[in-house]
């Protein structure tokens, strides 16, 4: 990677200010899509992405820490659903075990 697109990086990494990030973490956790969470917050898109695909930046932490909170919240649910008998909740706790699996393998 050459300097300039070193130093774009970075920027995008660390140049959000709380406010923002705690905006992309509400969005997030509404599972809103990152080309909406740009229209939004009048972002550049490929700038949020580029951030977001950043495994050091502060705005891929608060994005994925929201999203995963919302999913695990969801899967409570179906599970909760499952233990009453519920035939989707259980087909889709049994994809939530394999996936977790599956996930474990790697």
């Amino acid at each position: 990677m050459d300097s300039y697109n070193s130093k774009l990086l970075h920027y995008l990494s660390t140049g959000f200010e709380q406010k923002m990030l705690d905006r992309i973490s509400e969005l997030a956790a509404d599972l809103t899509p990152i080309s909406e969470i740009a229209a939004l917050l009048d972002l550049n898109e490929d700038m949020l992405r580029l951030a977001i695909n950043d495994k050091s930046s502060p705005v891929r932490r608060v994005y994925l820490k929201a999203k995963a909170e919302t999913a695990h919240k969801l899967r409570k649910q179906e599970i909760e659903l499952a233990e009453v008998g519920s035939p989707l909740a259980v087909q889709l706790t049994s994809a939530y075990l394999r996936d977790m699996q599956a996930d474990e393998d790697l």
